[in-house]
């Protein structure tokens, strides 16, 4: 019998999430009305530091429920709830501090809910524990916000009742109260989601999955083990799509190995696919799960140790931000979609007719590697050539009896020149992303140089062993041409995919 995906047991976290979400929305908004409401200017800027916090925090939210693996929305009570809240933060009718009285209410609310699942992932497994820990910068900044509230309402409230300034000393208590938190918080406070990068959340998946092993061979509970296996199928599967789609794709021109890393993914699902027909009680259940952990672990290692470090010296932090936004995305979208192993094959599929079989990796003017390493070659060249002629120049010149183009000081500015155009290329050299405006600067230099060369040798008097120099540099116009056709073309390709995985339900890259 096929295993249901459908498990419950962890549905009840995942509404909690979900409702913690449409909350923090609603915090959100509330933020944008006080500061719009409130004349006092230290109130006013304590009130815009929680709206960073917050939208801050609606962020690491997000990446909480992708993480948790199971996409929820808030009881339809709750979310008429909310929805009369905000009415009534927009009601004229109440006070500066009736407003903040009830944000204030709304904080300790969302305090209390992120410290109760935190509790329960306790208790429902110590995957669910990994999966929630951003939440502790969430419970830790909602408590500070809700101490700087009741100062915030103590001062509107002495002022609305006497027309006078509350104790001076007020905002010292306050700043007391948020030091204490910080020194009973400590170490728990975790990353904001602003300083995740891509490895960062991979290698939070692949800790996951390695605790949901761990859960599901260390009990004989077949409730237990049948709810961690459905979440492990889940967690596996969809990191396996987004990873090929977001990861690999980005990744694949400097990794000619990457259709076996991706030949490691299907398999690993392909085998999750087997145990899964299994009931969990078959004696041989748990031996298949341990070939399954064996075979995840042998490619997280290949990945850890082949495609982390190409990540970290091919692509700038904003890329591996950006790239970790993408595949948040691309993990959402694939987690809220009910058809999840007839995507699976027919994602599979379409990557194998569309992306590995194409043979693009095994082409050296389509691998990013041989462009990086054009753009270097170039530069060092041009250091060379600079180098030479800026101190042999006059030897070279007498020793073939040429003429010379122009004076000795005009030579020493077009060598410093042919220098710092070499460390542009170099620059280029290091992420073939950016500054093309620089490699097009370089065609139109490159071909000019060859012209000039060709009619001084042609129609004067100019050795031809100078006229090598133009040569090479027409070289290497022709080829930065071909290499911005090239990437313009890719570009182009990549985003037709986007759209046909977006139309098909799957993802867009």
């Amino acid at each position: 019998m096929v295993m249901p995906l459908n498990a419950t047991n962890r549905g009840a976290i995942a509404i909690q999430l979900a409702e913690m979400r449409s909350l923090q929305q609603l915090l959100i908004s509330n933020d944008q009305c006080l500061i719009n409401l409130v004349n006092d200017d230290h109130i006013r800027r304590r009130l815009l530091k929680m709206l960073e916090d917050d939208q801050k925090n609606l962020g690491i939210l997000e990446t909480v429920i992708i993480q948790s693996g199971i996409q929820s929305q808030p009881k339809r009570s709750i979310q008429q709830q909310l929805e009369e809240i905000q009415t009534q933060m927009q009601d004229s009718k109440l006070s500066v501090f009736e407003k903040v009285f009830q944000h204030e209410l709304l904080k300790h609310r969302q305090t209390m809910t992120g410290l109760t699942i935190h509790k329960a992932a306790q208790l429902v497994g110590a995957d669910v524990e990994a999966a929630i820990a951003p939440i502790h910068t969430v419970n830790f900044e909602n408590r500070a916000h809700q101490e700087q509230l009741k100062g915030i309402l103590e001062i509107l409230g002495v002022r609305e009742l006497t027309g006078q300034e509350p104790d001076q000393g007020l905002w010292a208590r306050v700043e007391d109260a948020i030091a204490a938190l910080t020194g009973v918080a400590g170490s728990v406070i975790t990353r904001t989601d602003d300083e995740m990068s891509i490895r960062d959340l991979l290698l939070m998946d692949h800790t996951k999955s390695d605790i949901l092993f761990a859960e599901i061979l260390a009990t004989d509970d077949p409730e237990k083990i049948q709810e961690c296996f459905v979440q492990l199928y889940k967690d596996v599967s969809i990191h396996g799509l987004a990873e090929e789609q977001i990861v690999y794709h980005a990744a694949s021109p400097y990794y000619r190995a990457m259709p076996d890393i991706v030949e490691q993914t299907d398999e690993a699902i392909g085998m999750l696919d087997e145990v899964r027909s299994l009931d969990v009680r078959d004696p041989d259940f748990k031996s298949k799960v341990k070939q399954v952990r064996q075979a995840v672990r042998d490619h997280i290692n290949q990945e850890e140790k082949d495609i982390f470090p190409i990540l970290k010296h091919n692509f700038s932090p904003e890329q591996q931000k950006q790239m970790a936004t993408d595949f948040k995305a691309a993990k959402s979208k694939l987690q809220a979609h009910e058809q999840l192993p007839h995507l699976l094959q027919q994602t599979s599929d379409r990557n194998h007719n569309h992306q590995w079989e194409e043979g693009s990796i095994n082409n050296a003017m389509n691998n990013a590697m041989a462009w990086k390493r054009m753009f270097q070659v170039k530069a060092v060249i041009n250091w060379i050539e600079a180098i030479v002629f800026l101190f042999a120049d006059g030897w070279i010149r007498t020793a073939l009896n040429t003429e010379s183009l122009m004076n000795p000081e005009y030579n020493q500015l077009f060598y410093g020149f042919v220098i710092v155009i070499g460390i542009g290329y170099w620059w280029v050299g290091r992420d073939i992303s950016q500054n093309h405006d620089i490699v097009r600067l370089g065609i139109i230099g490159q071909s000019s140089v060859f012209a000039i060369l060709a009619y001084h040798t042609l129609l004067g008097k100019l050795h031809p062993f100078y006229l090598l120099s133009g040569v090479i540099d027409l070289t290497f116009a022709i080829l930065f041409i071909v290499f911005l056709s090239t990437y313009r073309d890719r570009n182009k390709t990549a985003q037709l995919k986007g759209n046909e995985f977006d139309r098909e339900g799957s993802l867009r890259y």
